[in-house]
C-alpha cells in the first residue's frame, strides 16, 4: 500500500505540472471562455474514445452512475468557464493562484462527503493558504473581478474533485471522466443553443446571462491557424485526456484534501512559465513570491504529516496477533 501510494503521489505531481499549463495555453488560445472549453471538452472526448477502443476497455456504465457523472459534470463546466473567464479578464497568474482557496473548500466538504470529523490541521493549513492569497492580492486591487471569479472557480473545482473522491471508489477512472466530459460538452451546447434563441436585449441585461451575449459554435479546428491547432490538441489530449483521468484515479491512494492541496502547485508552474513567456505582464509584488512560499511550505508541511501518519499504521502493532 505504501509503495502505491508513492505512485500516486508521483503521478499527481506530474498531472499538476501539466494542469500548470492549461492557464498559459487558455490565454494563447484566442477565443472565448466558453468556446475554448467546447474544443477542449470536444477533443478531450474524441482521446479518451479513442483511448478506450484501442486499450479495449468498456465505457458501460448503469443509467444511475451515468446521471450522477453527468451531474458532476455541471460542477466542472461551471469550473472551467469561471478559470477560463479569469483569465481573460485577468491573467494568467491571476487565475491561477486563487485556485488555492480550494484547500479550505475541499476541507470544508470532505467531512460531510467522507461521514468524518473535520481535521484541525486541515482547517488551518487552509486558512494559512488563505492568509498566503490574501497577501499575494493585497497590492493587485485593479484584478479584483479576476480574483472573485477565480475564487468561484476553486469552490467549484474543490466541490467536483470531492465528489470524484466518492465516485473512484466504485467506478472505473476512464469512463468517469468519458462521462463527465461528455456532460461537460452536452452542457456547453446547450449553453450556445440558448444563446441563439434568447433576446440579445435579454442576454445584455440578465447579469446571470451576460457571459452568453454574443455567443456561438467555435470554427472547426482544421480552419484554425497551425499554432492554435497545435495549443488546441495540447489542451485537449495531454492537459485533459490523460490528466483529468490521471487526477481521477489517484484518488484511490489519496485523500481530496491531498489532492487538492497538491494542486496548488499548479500557479507555482503557471506564474513559473508565465514569466518566462510574457515578462512583465505577468509580474507580481514581491509580497506576492512571499505567499507562494507560504503555499508550499504547507505542500510540504502536509506531505510531513501524511508520510508520519501512515509510518504509524504501518508500525503499529496489530492487537488481534498479539497472545
Amino acid at each position: 500500500m505504501p509503495s502505491r501510494r508513492y505512485e500516486a503521489l508521483l503521478l499527481l505531481h506530474l498531472t499538476v505540472f501539466i494542469w500548470g499549463w492549461t492557464g498559459i495555453l487558455g490565454k494563447l488560445i484566442d477565443q472565448s471562455s466558453l468556446q475554448l472549453v467546447l474544443m477542449r471538452s470536444i477533443i478531450a472526448l474524441a482521446g479518451l474514445g479513442a483511448w478506450a477502443v484501442y486499450a479495449r476497455r468498456t465505457l458501460f456504465a448503469e443509467p444511475r452512475e451515468i446521471l450522477q457523472y453527468l451531474l458532476t459534470s455541471v460542477l466542472i463546466t461551471g469550473h472551467w468557464l469561471t478559470f477560463y473567464g479569469a483569465i481573460k479578464i485577468s491573467t494568467a497568474s491571476i487565475a491561477v493562484a486563487c485556485l488555492s482557496t480550494s484547500t479550505v473548500f475541499t476541507a470544508l466538504m470532505e467531512p460531510f462527503w467522507y461521514k468524518r470529523r473535520i481535521r484541525t490541521y486541515e482547517v488551518v493549513l487552509g486558512l494559512v493558504v488563505i492568509a498566503a492569497l490574501l497577501l499575494i492580492f493585497g497590492l493587485e486591487t485593479k484584478h479584483r473581478l479576476g480574483i472573485v471569479v477565480a475564487t468561484v472557480s476553486a469552490l467549484l473545482s474543490a466541490w467536483f474533485n470531492v465528489v470524484n473522491g466518492v465516485l473512484v471508489k466504485r467506478g472505473d477512472a476512464l469512463r468517469i471522466g468519458f462521462y463527465e466530459l461528455l456532460g461537460v460538452m452536452l452542457a456547453l451546447y446547450a449553453c450556445i443553443g440558448l444563446a441563439a434563441w434568447l433576446p440579445a436585449d435579454l442576454l445584455h441585461s440578465t447579469p446571470a446571462l451576460t457571459f452568453l451575449a454574443g455567443e456561438s459554435l467555435p470554427p472547426v479546428l482544421w480552419s484554425l491557424p497551425a499554432d492554435q491547432v497545435v495549443y488546441h490538441l495540447l489542451l485537449g489530449l495531454v492537459c485533459t485526456s490523460f490528466a483529468f483521468v490521471a487526477g481521477i484515479a489517484v484518488m484511490r491512494q489519496l485523500s481530496p484534501f491531498t489532492v487538492m492541496l497538491t494542486v496548488n502547485l499548479e500557479p507555482v508552474y503557471t506564474i513559473v512559465i508565465a514569466l518566462l513567456i510574457w515578462g512583465s505582464e505577468e509580474r507580481l509584488t514581491t509580497g506576492s513570491y512571499i505567499g507562494f512560499a507560504l503555499i508550499l511550505a504547507c505542500l510540504f508541511l502536509n506531505g510531513w504529516w501524511q508520510r508520519r501518519k501512515t509510518a504509524l499504521e504501518t508500525t503499529e502493532p496489530d492487537p488481534l496477533a498479539q497472545g
